[in-house]
């Protein structure tokens, strides 16, 4: 039984944080031909503006879903599993585990305009940041850290998220006016 509750949790998590990322991944992707036309072309102030519009739209959702995983995670949860003990459980987890998914919008903003202005290796290295250089070696020390291990692994997520997102925007500003500034001719 705590197998399968177990599995059925995680199939909870990973479900609503796609619900979370798919549509910021979706909208940073159609955002990236306009940015690397206006880099390309040299029109700096619509590269600008268009930036400035998918930051908005992906934080925008993501603050707004933040809000609903706080409010009512338990319904959220129920849309994936008719599990009355794992909808408990899951609302109780959902809080902590969702407590950093506004930041994400920011940080896949950011990481996903580098590649559009030809910073695939800073792309790269960001996108890599939250799920694999953060994440993993938290889940295996916030445990060690706190009174309650389960907390723990639940808190290496957002606190992730909120570390790779910080990272991901003082490297994309400190670098963004002097990638447009050199111009696509010199990426």
């Amino acid at each position: 039984r705590d197998a399968q509750e177990s599995r059925g949790l995680g199939d909870v998590y990973k479900r609503q944080s796609q619900l979370c990322t798919m549509p910021i991944q979706g909208i940073c992707q159609g955002g990236q031909p306009v940015m690397s036309f206006n880099f390309g072309a040299g029109k700096k102030p619509r590269v600008k503006e268009a930036f400035r519009f998918q930051l908005t739209l992906c934080f925008g959702y993501t603050t707004l879903f933040w809000l609903l995983m706080m409010a009512v995670p338990g319904v959220v949860a129920g849309i994936f599993t008719s599990d009355a003990s794992l909808i408990d459980y899951t609302t109780w987890a959902m809080r902590i585990y969702m407590a950093g998914i506004f930041s994400t919008g920011v940080q896949i903003a950011c990481q996903q305009s580098f590649m559009a202005l030809g910073q695939a290796k800073v792309s790269l290295l960001l996108a890599c940041l939250r799920k694999i250089i953060l994440l993993i070696p938290l889940i295996f020390i916030l445990p060690h850290l706190l009174p309650n291990p389960v907390f723990g692994v639940f808190l290496a997520e957002p606190v992730s998220d909120i570390l790779a997102a910080t990272i991901t925007t003082i490297t994309f500003f400190a670098r963004f006016d002097k990638i447009l500034d050199q111009g696509a001719a010199r990426v």
